[in-house]
């Protein structure tokens, strides 16, 4: 395939020059040279051949001078590549050139022929250059329409399908969330049936609940761990259901060898109630091991130390505290229990989880903290308002137990006790604590 020609403009008002520059440009076949005596000229040759791709001017001439030629044609065809020729050395003419007529390269008066060519040489190629960026410059610009035609098309499908996988996410997510709220009412569900089984332990697995999962924030455990710790502690007394009557409610160290014997299976039973929930399972483990010792005095596997699940130690304390400060008067009940278990921490107790515990109990215990400020109302469920504070364990009328000594009402809370006042009603108001304000 024939390369096509170049177009090359010579501007000399002395016909002796612009003929030698012929005669060497002629040596090239790609080259069609055009020749003008004046910048006017040259204009109007400008004006007729826009394809023009390499100018190549003097600078001494009558009326017009090169770089005033060059600015001017670089208005007419501003991807042509301009050449000044200079007879003499004059730096002003030379800079003028390069920032009026975006000159491309200025050469010296008389010039060596190969230099010239290699120059008009580079000169094409960058012609060249900028013509094929121009071609696939209109080429890009005509697919980015076809593309931008297409988008359109497609666009509002793109916005329904978008819009769609949204509500779709939406519906997920919300069905998701209702499935994890729906996990943990099942959960709590299968704490308060362990309290009916024993009433004489009411609210205890509440209780501890409340106190592992206050240790497990102050252990800055992450939201897994903290959850499990939480299912586990509301559930740890689970195998209890299975032991006989007699030995409900009776201490272990008042229990005959052979009680004692059964009642140590409970962790056991505990871990294998619920061990085909596949989601339970991890759960299953720190329950099983919620009675051992550090010391591996602890039972059923009579593991020590850091070889007890940590979720385990955390229950382990928390059980412990808790039912030591049963057996307190409210006002002194708090330093009374950690003062009781003071002793069993390095046996029992992990001593690590010693400053957690005496940091988070009286946070979650403050309601044995009465106060002057605050006073002691009965009042019906619909009277309940946000801030008052349960003061006493409250059953709906089969005995389920719905919120535990010391709850803080809020409008989740209220709604709950009244929601089962409906449908399981009991027949007692409800002791709160509120501040005098509040009456």
């Amino acid at each position: 395939m024939t390369a096509p020609q170049i177009k090359i403009l010579l501007v000399d008002d002395e016909p002796n020059i612009t003929k030698a520059l012929r005669r060497l440009f002629m040596q090239v076949d790609q080259y069609d040279i055009l020749t003008a005596a004046s910048g006017a000229d040259g204009l109007q040759i400008l004006e007729n051949n826009l394809d023009i791709g390499v100018v190549i001017s003097d600078q001494r001439m009558p009326q017009m001078t090169g770089v005033e030629f060059l600015a001017q044609a670089r208005k007419l065809t501003p991807d042509a590549v301009r050449i000044l020729l200079t007879g003499y050395a004059d730096i002003e003419a030379s800079i003028n050139a390069i920032n009026k007529g975006a000159v491309f390269r200025y050469l010296t008066k008389p010039w060596n022929d190969q230099d010239l060519l290699e120059v008009v040489a580079e000169a094409v190629r960058s012609f060249q250059l900028i013509a094929e960026n121009e071609r696939l410059n209109k080429l890009v610009a005509k697919q980015n329409l076809a593309l931008q035609q297409w988008n359109s098309r497609l666009k509002q499908r793109v916005l329904d399908q978008t819009a769609h996988i949204r509500a779709k996410g939406d519906a997920l997510a919300e069905s998701h969330q209702q499935l994890r709220s729906s996990f943990r009412e099942t959960i709590e569900a299968l704490s308060n049936l362990i309290e009916i089984r024993d009433r004489r332990t009411s609210g205890h697995s509440h209780n501890v609940t409340k106190l592992a999962t206050a240790m497990a924030a102050e252990l800055q455990l992450d939201d897994s761990e903290t959850e499990k710790v939480r299912s586990a502690a509301l559930l740890h007394d689970i195998g209890k259901i299975g032991l006989p009557e007699h030995l409900l409610g009776v201490p272990p160290l008042q229990m005959t060898e052979k009680d004692l014997g059964e009642y140590r299976l409970h962790p056991i039973r505990g871990q294998a109630a619920i061990d085909m929930v596949p989601a339970l399972r991890d759960v299953g483990v720190i329950i099983r091991h919620h009675h051992e010792h550090v010391d591996g005095s602890g039972f059923p596997d009579e593991l020590r130390g850091r070889r007890i699940p940590f979720g385990s130690r955390i229950i382990c304390v928390a059980d412990t505290f808790e039912r030591a400060l049963v057996h307190y008067p409210e006002r002194t009940a708090l330093e009374s229990a950690l003062r009781e278990i003071s002793p069993l921490w390095g046996k029992k107790l992990d001593t690590d989880l010693r400053i957690i515990l005496e940091t988070a109990a009286p946070i979650v215990f403050n309601h044995l903290d009465i106060s002057a400020e605050v006073a002691k109302l009965q009042v019906k469920p619909r009277d309940l308002k946000a801030g008052m504070q349960l003061l006493r364990d409250l059953y709906s009328g089969t005995g389920v137990m719905l919120l535990n000594k010391g709850t803080i009402f809020d409008e989740t809370a209220i709604a709950l006790v009244k929601r089962r006042y409906q449908i399981d009603p009991f027949d007692m108001d409800i002791p709160v604590l509120v501040e005098p304000r509040e009456k």
